[in-house]
């Protein structure tokens, strides 16, 4: 698998995730709230050896230092897919930003692995966070990002 990075407006996003975010199911799976990027957003896509999308991450860095995940997409909450695009954002932009993620419920076990905690909760989602352990730890690796 591979982790590709994309700008918000990138031509090569459009002919990746475009077939996925029109489709009903991955609708669906996003509990029906619409996909959005725009010129500050980052996109970080897995694709398999096929090169088909296997998912993707939105990721909007906002002036506060805060980088803010949401509105992602992992096909069949592969969990190896999870682990490797959030182990690239986190390896991209923990130095520079605070991560936070609205998670779905379901999904909270996946994102605790990669050090996330639960900082608010709401019905269908819970906003969560890096933790400084886990950024740390990351900055101690020195680990290079694509």
């Amino acid at each position: 698998m591979k982790i590709i990075k994309l700008k918000g407006q990138d031509k090569e996003l459009y002919s990746l995730v475009g077939p996925l975010v029109m489709n009903s199911e991955v609708q669906t799976y996003n509990l029906n709230y619409p996909f959005k990027t725009g010129p500050g957003y980052i996109w970080f896509v897995a694709v398999d050896k096929e090169s088909v999308v296997a998912g993707f991450m939105p990721v909007k860095p906002e002036g506060n230092k805060r980088a803010k995940i949401n509105n992602y997409y992992v096909a069949g909450d592969n969990e190896e897919v999870f682990s490797a695009l959030l182990e690239e954002i986190v390896c991209t932009l923990s130095t520079d930003y605070e991560i936070e993620s609205i998670t779905q419920l379901r999904h909270i076990p996946v994102f605790e692995k990669a050090g996330f905690y639960t900082a608010l909760s709401w019905k269908k989602y819970v906003k969560m966070r890096m933790s400084e352990k886990k950024k740390e730890e990351e900055g101690a690796d020195e680990k290079e990002c694509i």
